[in-house]
């Protein structure tokens, strides 16, 4: 089904000062008349503003020394996170399934898909020609104004004209010629053939069919000569013209689909529904990948059937290269943070959405981290991996920790038995002139396995333990209810303990498939320098997933529990094919809650959905109480701060506490209630009128529509205490009294009618599972009979009885 529609976030506007002083100081430094005296002042300005916005404290840059400008690389980076901000695509209203967008949302979405893919074909063609395009993608905001802009308006001239390009629009938008657009079509086919004979040898086959009479040695020697033809031109071409072409390649898909993603995602709604009922009736479903359409186009239209990859066939060619571009980068940043020292342990999520979308791009970056590479056969599987030697990787190889979602398990046990080889590859190393982590970070969690009182055979055998999952197969963490019951823990130690026993199962080898043995997983962790998540949708963030904390924030929990100190948090960001990148997890929350929660456009489209919209902003809010208890330092109190005047103090005017009453004053009660339970959580410091304020809402809201009982809510007896503390004694006792009965009609006979309807539901739908489970358990009792009787006659009539 489809997605919920793209659009711009529109802040352009709310940052409107800092663009005008970046716009100042890029013209101060970069002009005709450079003037160093006048952007030192600019670079204050720029400071002073990026501080009072809190845009420095998401960068991770000074806020103390105010006096002293930023460098010119830290402008950079403010000006490209400004830019980031202003193109960050955002999702509208939920999308309710058979009901189509509105044309505003079609257009916005196409934009969305098509918009990026044409600028990158632009910049490519001009880089083959030979113009100065350096340094263009690193300043984002260069990039925008000579791709993005032109490329906006070329999307906006194919939508308005309703028909497809054709190949003399194609050249003019692309600025070549027909034969220069008929040899790029001519090179691309030739590097789109398989580069091993094998593979070829298959296709050709496939468009000549072989005789079985004598005529198929012509065949075969025909096929052959094709397969020599092919390869000879594939050598034939220059790097210019295979750039030229891919370029090309790029924008006429680009362009010439720009009509084609309207119709389809017109279509799409109708197609889910016939689909659906089809299916229900015994049909065949149709294929179709998986991913948002932004990031993979492909997926459109929707009312298909999604397939995953051949895990063995993993990573791919093209995820290799994304994934040692990505581990180069991580370690870049690394240095950039800590004085050029290199991490001596990376700890890695994989997740199978990610696996399956960018065809194991995290498990590349996994192996270079290692030193070691994949090796293909002749049909494009990985069946094995060798050591990158030393003087070629030229730098130490870096010990990895890994964690499988348990759905990752599934599907592609083969590559964690390959990461669990490479590990010992990589330890066994002879490196002269570098230093070998992973062996070194092996030795060291054997110390550990001995301090902790495992025999030293087991420390042994343990002590090169990587790869960790969920105990007895489970899917989950298991932490995030005790995150959210917050008054059950005082230390988020105790978090980290049992997610360590949750996610302590080894799944590294067949031998010792889901073995847990305590210390394992808590010894691995050692040494954990950084910890790094992957990011594959535009359909969600790091606050707005509760995933991403309950396992990137786990695992950075429980590196902290373990070392005593705070990893480097990252996100693989593939969501743009055309620039994956490592981003900082605290940036990444910045951008997200700027261009989403605390953004009046995302907002406001929000309020013309639903409950459903509702809640998926109170969801965002308890995701930041989540990540606020798993790594402190990646929220500030600004975010709550900022939280506080949106939706309490409704900074905007838009009339925000308001929707929420009508449409689910539920989400409202939660978002207050988190709030709450911050302050007294000690992760927030409010001010006392900040308190009041919301204490006074959320009461008032409990008054109004009665307690919704959701944990924060109703089960948490310390914070009701909290609550009522900061209210007048005659609200206080109301609000207790309001909470007392809700609890008490929820565990009475439901036959009162005070039962709530949600503890209801839960009530009939177990009851329906009992009655299902015991019909299933007398069928199967009869059924058994049933057989063993047919199985007694049968055997009875083959021996003669």
């Amino acid at each position: 089904y489809l997605t919920a529609p793209f659009m711009e976030s529109n802040v352009r506007g709310i940052y409107r000062d800092l663009s005008q002083e970046l716009s100042r100081y890029d013209e101060a430094v970069y002009g005709e008349s450079p003037d160093a005296d006048g952007a030192e002042k600019i670079a204050l300005n720029i400071k002073k503003l990026t501080i009072e916005m809190g845009i420095a404290s998401d960068l991770g840059l000074d806020t103390l020394s105010k006096d002293v400008p930023y460098t010119g690389e830290e402008i950079l980076r403010i000006g490209n996170f400004a830019e980031e901000l202003a193109s960050e695509k955002v999702t509208g209203r939920l999308y309710v399934m058979g009901k189509p967008y509105q044309p505003a949302q079609i257009e916005s979405t196409v934009y969305a898909m098509s918009t990026e893919p044409v600028a990158y074909g632009l910049l490519g063609i001009d880089r083959a020609k030979g113009k100065d395009v350096e340094g263009v993608e690193k300043q984002l905001s260069v990039f925008n104004r000579r791709y993005v802009a032109p490329a906006k308006r070329i999307v906006a001239r194919l939508l308005t004209q309703g028909r497809p390009a054709d190949d003399r629009q194609l050249c003019s938008i692309a600025g070549i010629s027909m034969q220069e657009l008929e040899h790029a079509r001519t090179v691309a086919k030739s590097l789109e053939a398989p580069p091993d004979m094998m593979s070829m040898m298959a296709q050709m086959a496939g468009m000549q069919q072989l005789r079985k009479d004598s005529a198929a040695g012509r065949g075969m020697s025909e096929m052959m000569s094709a397969i020599g033809r092919q390869m000879g031109q594939r050598n034939s071409y220059s790097q210019q013209e295979m750039d030229f072409a891919r370029a090309v390649k790029e924008i006429e898909q680009a362009v010439l689909n720009v009509h084609n993603y309207r119709k389809a995602l017109m279509e799409s709604p109708s197609i889910e529904m016939r689909s659906m009922l089809n299916a229900l009736d015994g049909g065949y479903t149709a294929p179709s990948p998986g991913g948002d359409p932004v990031a993979n186009p492909n997926t459109l239209p929707t009312g298909r059937n999604l397939f995953a990859v051949n895990a063995e066939a993993t990573p791919t060619r093209s995820a290799w290269e994304k994934g040692v571009a990505l581990a180069e980068n991580t370690l870049r940043l690394y240095r950039e943070r800590h004085c050029d020292s290199l991490p001596r342990k990376v700890s890695y999520t994989l997740w199978s959405s990610e696996f399956i979308e960018t065809e194991g791009a995290t498990i590349a970056q996994i192996f270079y981290m290692l030193g070691v590479e994949p090796v293909y056969d002749s049909f494009g599987r990985v069946t094995d991996i060798r050591l990158i030697p030393s003087e070629k990787l030229g730098r130490p190889r870096i010990d990895v920790v890994v964690q499988t979602s348990g759905q990752l398990r599934d599907i592609a046990a083969s590559r964690l038995f390959l990461i669990d080889r490479a590990v010992r590859m990589a330890a066994e190393a002879k490196d002269d002139g570098y230093v070998n982590n992973v062996a070194e970070g092996i030795r060291e969690t054997e110390r550990i396995l001995t301090e902790k009182g495992v025999t030293p055979a087991d420390a042994r055998r343990m002590s090169s333990y990587r790869v960790f999952g969920g105990v007895n197969g489970n899917y989950g963490t298991g932490i995030q209810g005790m995150v959210t019951a917050s008054d059950r823990w005082t230390s988020s130690s105790e978090i980290a303990q049992v997610y360590m026993n949750n996610m302590g199962a080894y799944y590294g080898s067949e031998e010792g498939w889901e073995e847990f043995a305590r210390y394992a997983f808590e010894a691995a962790l050692s040494r954990t320098d950084a910890v790094v998540q992957p990011r594959q949708s535009n359909t969600w963030g790091a606050l707005s997933l509760d995933h991403v904390y309950e396992f990137m924030g786990g695992l950075n929990l429980a590196v902290r529990e373990v070392t005593g100190k705070d990893p480097d948090a990252y996100l693989s960001d593939y969501r743009n094919r055309n620039k994956v990148r490592m981003q900082e997890l605290k940036e990444a929350i910045g951008v997200e809650s700027r261009s989403t929660i605390f953004n009046p456009s995302y907002i406001s489209e929000k309020m013309k959905g639903g409950a459903g919209d509702a809640s998926a902003i109170a969801e965002t809010v308890t995701n930041t109480f989540g990540w606020n208890v798993m790594k402190p330092e990646a929220i500030d109190d600004r975010v709550w701060d900022e939280i506080y005047e949106v939706y309490v103090k409704d900074k905007f005017g838009l009339g925000v506490k308001e929707h929420f009453k009508e449409v689910n004053p539920a989400a409202l009660e939660e978002v207050t209630a988190v709030m709450l339970e911050s302050v007294r959580k000690g992760l927030w410091e409010a001010s006392p009128e900040q308190v009041a304020d919301i204490a006074e809402l959320h009461t008032g809201l409990i008054e109004e529509f009665a307690p919704s009982c959701s944990g924060f809510v109703c089960d948490n007896p310390a914070l009701q205490d909290y609550i009522a503390s900061a209210l007048p004694e005659a609200s206080a006792s109301e609000y207790r009294g309001a909470i007392r009965q809700i609890r008490e009609a929820s565990v009475s006979d439901a036959s009162d009618g005070m039962v709530l309807k949600k503890d209801r539901l839960q009530g009939e739908t177990e009851k329906e599972t009992t009655l299902v489970s015991n019909i299933a358990v007398a069928v199967l009792i009869v059924a058994l009979f049933i057989g063993g009787g047919l199985l007694i006659r049968r055997r009875r009539k083959s021996s003669g009885i």
